[in-house]
Order: structure tokens, then C-alpha cells, then sequence
């Protein structure tokens, strides 16, 4: 444990590590059984692809109005921890009811009820474990690994459950994680900073954060890297046994990729205290950008696999270092606010954009062209972090200066 933890019990600081730990855990178990199998449950449900691209891209347009709402709702009243209890609780119990459904129309509707939910466990989760790092000398990604440990062992074992079993055990599993999660999150303390010395209302907060140059610098590249990340957990299979993969090799693509994410999130305290937030980005945007472009070039499976570890350096180092470039670059008092902001832009709207032109683009061309427009999209993400790392706005404002202005 880190030296702050050290003499303490599972009852004192050692156990509110231990439950934020296990909570990162469950959650991203949750997700990690849910995203890279759902398009299995649509298969055995008969929706055409057009259908499966709609729920992709239109989805995520819930998560760009709920994120920064749910954002705002937190910081307003500072009740972080029970909205995020009542999420998971919500969210988890939203997807049982897919079991039950088999009709285009109820699956998009409850895919948008349990959207709904889902957008504020990420971003009020990193807000609590970034506070909690903060007041314990601690670095975000040595917590933010074990989502990626979670999502690995989900993607792996849930694979051969649904194989065994059939898809709907995709939702029992969902739901039993994020439940589990919940109970941990009892435990887990509310690190909330003092802001009673700067309220403002939602709107003027908002108007607020979108005055920060390098904030909206970064919210540009993650619109762009982080919505072909997560598109290509809808489109990897596809593209996998297109250049001669299996289904089962699917589920151990996963398992290798998300796993590799945990230690390079570990390693990425390394290079931000040698090298810098910026730096640290800028290198994980150009391996994913290299890696995109690589794909589009057919490779053998063989070496897909072999080279698992591109996605620890490139998605691992950005995930890692991504909510604390937020916190660094925004005020206090909108902690919650501005990381909403920020995966709705990156998670929806970029990965919106990216499934809506990765359909079109696979009923044109090929998964091959999807993969060419990822690695495209993805170089024009790196020039925001260019400027925000070399050019003008390369020096973060002091948090007291940055509320000053307002």
C-alpha cells in the first residue's frame, strides 16, 4: 500500500483504498461484460446492421446532455456519492430488462433509459477517486488500473459464459457487477473539496469552463481520439474475423488488450513526473494513431494479438492521465462538471460521430476503411494536444487565478 496507508487496517485509510479499488473493479467488470459482447445479444435477436449502427451512434447523444447535468447536479449540492448509489442501482437493474426484449423499437428505448443512468458512474467515480488521490499523495491511474483489470477479466470470462449459456447472461453479469460495486461505494469516502467560498449556477459554470483554452484544446482531441477508442469496441470484432479471425479469438483480443491497460495506467505516474500530463497524452494519441493505421493495413491476427500491448500504451496512458489533466486545468469547484463535459464530448459525441461514419463507411467500403478513418481522426486529435503541450496555452492558469476571472 502507499506510504500514507501504511499502519493502517481495512478498517481506516488501507480499506477506503481497498473499496475505491474494488469499486473501479466492478464497474468497469460491469462494462466490460456488456459493451464487447452486446453485439452477440443483437445477433441473436435478428436486428439488421443498420439497426445495430443506429443504437451505436444515437445512444451516446443521451450521454451528452445527462453527463454535464448530472455534472452540475453534483457540484451544485454536493452529493456526489449518493447519486452515484443511485446510478449503479438504476443502471444495473435497467439492464435485466434486456432479457426480456426482443423488438428493435424496446431495445433502443431501454438502451437510452440505461444510457441515462450509466453517463455519471465514470465521471462521478474518477471525481471521488481523484479527490481521494489528492488528499492522500496517491496518483489517479494506480487506482483507475484496476477498471481495466475489471474490464479484461469481464470481457474473458463473460465470453465463454455466453458461449456456454447464450447472451442474456451478458445482463446477469452486468447487473450482479455494478450491485457489488455499489456495496463497496458505501465504503468509499467523499473527498469534496471546500468551495462554499465560490458557488456558481449551473449555466454561469458551464459558461465558465468553456473559457479555459486548454480545457477546450483538450476537449477537442478527446472528441477526437477518445470517439475512436471507444468505437472500436463495437467494430473489433467485425474487423478481427475479417482479416481471418474467430469469434472465440474475439474474447482473448479483448482479455489481452484490456488487460494490458492496467499496468501501463501504473506506468503512467512514471512519465507524468518525469515528462508531464501533456506529454504523457501526446505520446498515447500518436501510438493510437499509428495503431489505427496499422490495422487498416490488413495485418495477420497473429501479430493483432502479439502486439496487445500498443492499447496499454495508447488507451492506458490517455485514460490514466486524461480525468487529471481535467482536475489541473479547472477550477475546484466544478470538478464534476468539467470531467462530464469531458467524456461526453470524447465518449459521445466523438464516438457518436465515429460509429455513424464507421457504418457508412462498412456498407461502402470495408471494416479495412473504418480503421483508415480511425487512425485520420485520431492524427487530427494530436494537434490540439501539440498546441496545448508547445504552443501558446502551455502553461495551466493557478486554480485561484482561474476562478478570479469569474
Amino acid at each position: 500500500m502507499p506510504g500514507s496507508h501504511s499502519g493502517m487496517g481495512l478498517s481506516g485509510a488501507g480499506g477506503r483504498y481497498f473499496s475505491l479499488c474494488a469499486l473501479y473493479l466492478f464497474v468497469y467488470y460491469g462494462f466490460g461484460a456488456f459493451s464487447p459482447l452486446i453485439t452477440q445479444y443483437y445477433n441473436s435477436i435478428s436486428l439488421t446492421g443498420t439497426q445495430i449502427g443506429l443504437i451505436s451512434a444515437v445512444a451516446p447523444i443521451v450521454s451528452i446532455v445527462a453527463q454535464p447535468m448530472w455534472g452540475l447536479f453534483c457540484d451544485r449540492f454536493q452529493i456526489r456519492k449518493t447519486v452515484l448509489i443511485l446510478t449503479l442501482v438504476a443502471s444495473g437493474l435497467a439492464g435485466l430488462f434486456f432479457v426480456g426484449v426482443s423488438s428493435f423499437a424496446f431495445v433502443f428505448l431501454l438502451y437510452l433509459i440505461l444510457s441515462f443512468f450509466q453517463s455519471a458512474v465514470i465521471p462521478i467515480s474518477d471525481s471521488l477517486a481523484l479527490g481521494y488521490a489528492k488528499k492522500n499523495g496517491l496518483q489517479f491511474g494506480d487506482i483507475r488500473l484496476w477498471g481495466a483489470v475489471g474490464f479484461a477479466l469481464a470481457a474473458f470470462v463473460t465470453g465463454l459464459l455466453v458461449e456456454q449459456w447464450g447472451p442474456s447472461v451478458l445482463f446477469y453479469s452486468y447487473c450482479l457487477a455494478l450491485l457489488i460495486a455499489m456495496l463497496f461505494l458505501l465504503r468509499v469516502p467523499d473527498e469534496s473539496e471546500e468551495t462554499s467560498r465560490f458557488r456558481v449556477g449551473m449555466l454561469a459554470g458551464m459558461r465558465d469552463l468553456l473559457r479555459l483554452p486548454r480545457y477546450l484544446l483538450f476537449l477537442l482531441a478527446s472528441f477526437c481520439v477518445l470517439g475512436a477508442v471507444n468505437a472500436n469496441n463495437i467494430w473489433f470484432s467485425l474487423f478481427y474475423q475479417e482479416i481471418g479471425g474467430t469469434v472465440a479469438g474475439v474474447g482473448l483480443a479483448f482479455l489481452l488488450f484490456a488487460g494490458s491497460e492496467a499496468p501501463f495506467m501504473k506506468l503512467a505516474g512514471v512519465f507524468v513526473r518525469r515528462w508531464g500530463l501533456e506529454l504523457t497524452l501526446l505520446l498515447a494519441a500518436v501510438c493510437g494513431a499509428a495503431r489505427w493505421l496499422w490495422y487498416s493495413s490488413a495485418p495477420s491476427t497473429t501479430f493483432v494479438i502479439a502486439m496487445f500491448f500498443i492499447q496499454g500504451i495508447s488507451v492506458g496512458f490517455y485514460l490514466a492521465t486524461a480525468a487529471q489533466f481535467v482536475r489541473e486545468n479547472t477550477p475546484a469547484s466544478l470538478q464534476v462538471t468539467a470531467l462530464a463535459i469531458f467524456f461526453s464530448v470524447g465518449g459521445g459525441l466523438g464516438t457518436m460521430l465515429c460509429n455513424l461514419v464507421a457504418g457508412w463507411i462498412k456498407d461502402s467500403y470495408s471494416t479495412l476503411g473504418i480503421y483508415l478513418f480511425f487512425g485520420i481522426i485520431t492524427v487530427i486529435g494530436i494537434i490540439p494536444l501539440v498546441l496545448i503541450t508547445y504552443g501558446p496555452w502551455k502553461q495551466a492558469a493557478p486554480d485561484d487565478k482561474v476562478e478570479a476571472t469569474q
